[in-house]
């Protein structure tokens, strides 16, 4: 009996040395007193525990302050304005220094900068058809070609239009850039809308035109819309028609002609009779 009651109180040592050192960063103070039976004989010793063994954890950082340095980084925001106070913001503007006149005159005599304007190229005003009707009469007296023939080429070319574009062909009588140039032209293509630009070079090309055909007026207008440069050429008339110069034929030696042997008579002496 009294070894197992030393090993009951042995063990209770050790639970309470290892409850102490979980619970407590403090020593507890154990005291051990010799117990006696009551009968007076050896019973070993007993542990006298405290009356509080377990002390609650505390943080390290318990009651202490927040630091000023992350206080300071907090925005200092401006106390509510109250009422007939002047805005800060206005404030500030008053408390810049006015722009002295001098600085003005040099800002007011700045260029000012003007917006870009794009422009872009007319075309001719259009003529009116009195007035094309005008311009046929003349170009036709001017080149010598019947005024009812101008117009009708002009009729089937553009009917009229001044403005009329075709591939290639401008105007009044639809007349090719190029052919306006060999007839003496020497501004843009678009130039041939023109009414009157139109007609001065297309009536004189009409014109060469009517002279290859010999007045014939329907192979006249073919001879327009086809072009008639090598038939100009074949019958000499390339200078006449305004299309290029001819060439000059070689003339052929005239054939000499034979003399004539004429006899001249003998000179005779007749006697003179002497009275």
């Amino acid at each position: 009996m009294p070894a197992k009651l030393k090993i009951v109180a042995l063990g209770m040592v050790l639970a309470a040395t290892g409850l102490s050192g979980c619970t407590t960063t403090s020593q507890t103070s154990q005291s051990f007193a010799e117990t006696t039976e009551a009968d007076g004989g050896d019973a070993g010793f007993a542990l006298a525990l405290p009356d509080m063994v377990a002390i609650l954890p505390e943080s390290a950082f318990a009651g202490t302050t927040v630091n000023a340095d992350v206080a300071s980084l907090q925005p200092q925001l401006p106390a509510p304005m109250q009422p007939g106070e002047t805005p800060v913001a206005a404030l500030a503007l008053a408390a810049q220094p006015a722009a002295s006149p001098i600085q003005l005159a040099s800002a007011a005599a700045l260029p000012r900068a003007e917006p870009a304007v794009l422009t872009t190229a007319e075309d001719p005003a259009p003529a009116s058809r009195g007035h094309v009707d005008g311009l046929i009469a003349k170009y036709a007296n001017v080149y010598g070609l019947p005024e009812p023939f101008v117009r009708r080429v002009v009729n089937r070319e553009s009917t009229f239009n001044p403005s009329a574009y075709n591939n290639g062909h401008w105007g009044l009588m639809q007349i090719k850039h190029a052919t306006a140039r060999g007839m003496g032209y020497e501004g843009p293509a678009k130039g041939l809308l023109d009414a009157e630009t139109n007609l001065k070079y297309a009536v004189k090309y009409l014109r060469g035109a009517w002279l290859v055909a010999d007045g014939d007026e329907k192979r006249a207008d073919r001879l327009y819309q086809t072009g008639y440069y090598y038939h100009a050429k074949e019958r000499g008339m390339l200078g006449i028609t305004g299309l290029g110069k001819d060439r000059k034929r070689r003339r052929e030696p005239a054939a000499a002609t034979p003399a004539v042997l004429v006899e001249t008579p003998q000179q005779v002496d007749l006697p003179i009779a002497l009275n």
